[in-house]
Parts: C-alpha cells; sequence; structure tokens
C-alpha cells in the first residue's frame, strides 16, 4: 500500500512541491488563533486522509501519542478554558495529519534526489533524506529486537520493561552502529560527495506542482481571511 502511494505521489506531483505545500500548511497550522479556523483546516486534511485511505496509519499514530494530545490539551485549558484546550488538541492533531499525508505520499530517497537536483549540497540533501528514513528504521529496528528477545522468554510489559530494559536497548545500539557502519562503507564506495554525483531521475515543475502550490497557498489564504 505505502509503496503504490509514493509511486503515485511521485509520477503525478514533484517532490519539492510537496515540501512546500507541507511546509505552507504546517504554517497556516500554527498562526491559526481562532478554532473555526483549525475545525476547517481539520475537515481538509480529513477529506485529504479519506482520500488516501490514511485513517488506519492515522489512528495507529495517534494512539501513541494519545498521553501527549490529552496533556498538552489539559495545560492549555488549565490557562485558557475549555477553548484552549479544544484548539490546542486540534492544532496536535493537524500537525500530526498533515505530516502523516506528506511522509505517506513523499518517498524520502526522491525528495533527497529531487535537492540535489536543485543544487542543494549532496550532504545537506543526505542529512535530510536520513532524517526522514531514521524514524521508521529505527521503529523497526526496535520492534525486530523486542521480538527477539521476547521469543526468549524476557518481558517488557509494565514494570518489567524497567528491569529489563537494557535487554532491550543493547541490542539496539548494537544493530544501530552495525547500520551506521554498514551506512558509511556504502556511501563511501559509491563516491559520496563526489562532484559528479547526479540523481537518476530529471526533476521538473509542472503545471501540477504549481497548481498544487497555488491551491495550498488559496487555501490557506481564505480559511485564515474568512474568520478575520
Amino acid at each position: 500500500m505505502q509503496s503504490r502511494i509514493f509511486a503515485s505521489s511521485s509520477q503525478r506531483f514533484d517532490p519539492r512541491a510537496c515540501l512546500l505545500a507541507y511546509l505552507i500548511g504546517l504554517a497556516a497550522i500554527v498562526i491559526s488563533t481562532d478554532l473555526r479556523e483549525l475545525v476547517s483546516i481539520s475537515l481538509v486534511l480529513a477529506v485529504l486522509l479519506s482520500g488516501l485511505r490514511l485513517w488506519g496509519r492515522w489512528w495507529r499514530v495517534t494512539r501513541m501519542v494519545l498521553p501527549t494530545l490529552v496533556l498538552f490539551a489539559l495545560v492549555a485549558g488549565w490557562s485558557g478554558g475549555s477553548a484552549a484546550a479544544v484548539g490546542a488538541a486540534l492544532r496536535l492533531l493537524a500537525l500530526i495529519s498533515a505530516g502523516l499525508i506528506f511522509f505517506a505520499t513523499t518517498a524520502p530517497e526522491d525528495l533527497g534526489d529531487a535537492l540535489l537536483a536543485s543544487g542543494v549540497p549532496s550532504q545537506v540533501a543526505f542529512l535530510l533524506e536520513g532524517a526522514l528514513r531514521f524514524v521508521p528504521t529505527m521503529g523497526a529496528l526496535a520492534a525486530s529486537v523486542r521480538d527477539a528477545q521476547a521469543s526468549r522468554g524476557i518481558r517488557f510489559d509494565g514494570m518489567h520493561l524497567l528491569r529489563n530494559g537494557l535487554a532491550l536497548l543493547g541490542p539496539i545500539l548494537i544493530s544501530a552502529m552495525r547500520l551506521a557502519d554498514d551506512l558509511a562503507e556504502g556511501l563511501e564506495t559509491r563516491g559520496f560527495g563526489g562532484p559528479r554525483r547526479t540523481p537518476l531521475r530529471a526533476y521538473r515543475y509542472t503545471w501540477r506542482d504549481w497548481g498544487l502550490l497555488v491551491t495550498v497557498l488559496l487555501l490557506a489564504a481564505l480559511v485564515h481571511a474568512g474568520y478575520q
């Protein structure tokens, strides 16, 4: 499913346009102070989540950050009342939704190659691409280590996590260092940082990319201006 979303996105929009649209959306969410603005933005994001069939993934991510969401709303509500609490919860949910849409439709390697084609230094492009890849890679690594240790009878639920935490943390750190070493060797053998390194594809803005940016800008401006 994820690979199909990546393929569809790479055929329709330039990754740089997706990044700019995401940044515009983040700015619109952050500067929104009216509760009605946040509700309107949330409705737009809900339509996008439905169109991309990302509700299942959205719920899994939201369930993981639910304690943070509740704490964030309580702190905001303590100083600003119920409206501030609802607004804080909606803002955090909107940020989660926007990030999920962007990362589900833009492959890190495509974004890195597109930035490289724009003249961004390869080191900077690699750092950005690596940062986007780091969280899911480490998540998969941690899940693999946890399953392997659980198969040996080591428990990590509840208070057992405090007692057996080293049995989980140690293998994760060792595996992460091995991964970093393999990555460094792979980059060196492929001439990373060389002056002749070029992306595999040619990235050019099309009318779809400009249309995406204009649409996002208009929506952000209409939502912001409509409640002033």
